[in-house]
């Protein structure tokens, strides 16, 4: 059957119907310039964002575990430390006296023993030496940290509460005091955190020269203060190495400081100018390229734009896809897609654009076109900076929920305490073990460290 409407259009001649044709041109010539006034962009900036958020509240994703999953609960501990034995004689309903058992139901219950202070006094014996004619001492024990009132136990525990739990100095000592009723000071802790830096500083400085070998770094940076002036912390990490460094200053001295003076690996960041005087291959960051277009699209909804937008959003697509597809090409086949959707990005850069945020994008285009394509000729490039983002996270948090860091001392336990836990964590080492043995190591005058640049690698 068909419509009245298709009827009504086969029953009008040739010029009825390109007068209709005219006249919705015309309309639709009306509606552009409507759109083109900012009244009513603005009016489709805010329509685009409730479609945003209409389209994530509509399936949000269901807790648990999907209907029908096999049942799971805690494991039962191996071994069991003490044992109850739950008797009776009466029945509790009745109180008939009950005649001998006829089995048992056991119920397992783990809980956390309270700990308790243990103070050690470590005296050491003087002897007099005839032949170097003076008084010796007895070296330190093996679980003794030489001039501190505070054992290698709360050293530890304390740098994984701040650093990695992101608890500031009062709730640590309040944590101390309830579970073992050992009372401590915040600025004791304070302290004692810098003096274990000064000593695991060595350890910091292989982790810097894994960091220089490596083929693949990303970068990043971040606000921090230092003493309420302004400073930023600096990142550079990749899948199995995280240092930091924090600075009073944003320039590119920093990174050129923590990095070798020709670095032959390639560099994965964002669009900040600081990076653009480094040396090797660089890889920009594409998510933060489209942040900045969807940004500039909520803005924007010119005609020019819009077209522009859909036709880059399209290259950066195509590029994705093609790296996810590598191994269904040939070198050959592979190379010369590569060299199709650059020409495209050039292209599209080269072109002269009237509106204002097309022209800056072209040229940040034309700076950095040879660095937005680097992951498609290495396989192990990513194309975005993320994990940079996420190593850079826990500091927020620790930023959020504290002043940061009083003093340069503080600065410093800061970095060299991070760069040290997040690099056993992304190695799967246990940084509980490792920072007790390098702070009794270290703390009683050895200088060399227990890392290897060969075993971070």
């Amino acid at each position: 059957m068909k419509s009245d409407a298709l009827i009504q259009y086969e029953e009008k001649t040739r010029e009825e119907l390109l007068e209709e044709i005219q006249r919705l041109l015309e309309e639709n010539e009306k509606l552009k310039k409507a759109l083109g006034s900012k009244e009513s962009m603005e009016e489709r900036r805010k329509l685009l964002k409730l479609l945003n958020e209409s389209r994530r509240s509509e399936c949000p994703k269901t807790p648990g575990r999907k209907l029908g999953h096999v049942g799971v609960t805690r494991a039962k501990p191996r071994t069991i430390d003490r044992v109850v034995e739950l008797e009776l004689t009466h029945c509790p309903d009745c109180h008939h006296p009950v005649r001998d058992s006829q089995g048992f139901v056991d119920h397992i219950q783990e809980d956390i023993i309270p700990a308790y202070v243990e103070a050690t006094c470590f005296r050491k014996h003087r002897y007099w030496c005839p032949c170097c004619s003076k008084l010796i001492t007895a070296p330190p024990a093996s679980e003794e940290i030489p001039h501190s009132f505070v054992g290698p136990n709360v050293l530890v525990q304390t740098m994984l509460l701040k650093y990695h739990h992101g608890l500031p100095f009062n709730k640590i000592a309040e944590l101390f005091q309830s579970l073992a009723g050992l009372t401590i000071t915040e600025g004791a802790l304070a302290q004692s955190l810098q003096r274990m830096s000064e000593w695991l500083d060595v350890e910091s400085n292989v982790i810097l020269a894994a960091i220089r070998a490596s083929p693949l770094i990303h970068m990043d940076e971040t606000g921090w203060n230092v003493s309420g002036v302004r400073h930023w912390l600096w990142a550079a990490v990749n899948k199995r190495l995280a240092f930091y460094r924090i600075a009073r200053s944003r320039g590119a001295k920093v990174p050129k400081e923590i990095l070798p003076e020709e670095y032959a690996g390639i560099l994965v960041t964002d669009f900040y100018s600081a990076y653009n005087k480094l040396s090797g291959r660089k890889q920009r960051c594409l998510v933060h390229l489209e942040r900045e277009m969807h940004r500039c699209f909520l803005r924007d909804q010119s005609e020019e734009y819009v077209k522009y937008h859909k036709i880059l959003k399209l290259i950066v697509q195509d590029a994705r896809a093609l790296k996810a597809s590598r191994k269904k090409f040939s070198l050959t086949r592979y190379s010369k897609k590569v060299n199709l959707i650059r020409r495209r990005l050039l292209r599209w850069a080269c072109r002269e654009h009237e509106n204002k945020n097309l022209k800056r994008l072209a040229q940040r285009f034309m700076r950095h076109a040879l660095e937005m394509l680097t992951f498609l000729e290495e396989p192990e490039t990513p194309a975005d900076n993320n994990l940079a983002e996420r190593m850079i996270r826990s500091h927020v948090i620790i930023r959020n929920r504290s002043f940061q860091n009083r003093s340069d001392r503080g600065a410093k336990a800061h970095e060299v305490m991070m760069s040290l836990l997040h690099t056993l964590r992304l190695q799967d080492k246990d940084p509980l073990a490792f920072f007790k043995k390098a702070v009794l190591c270290h703390s009683q005058g050895n200088p060399i460290p227990i890392l290897s640049t060969a075993s971070l690698r």
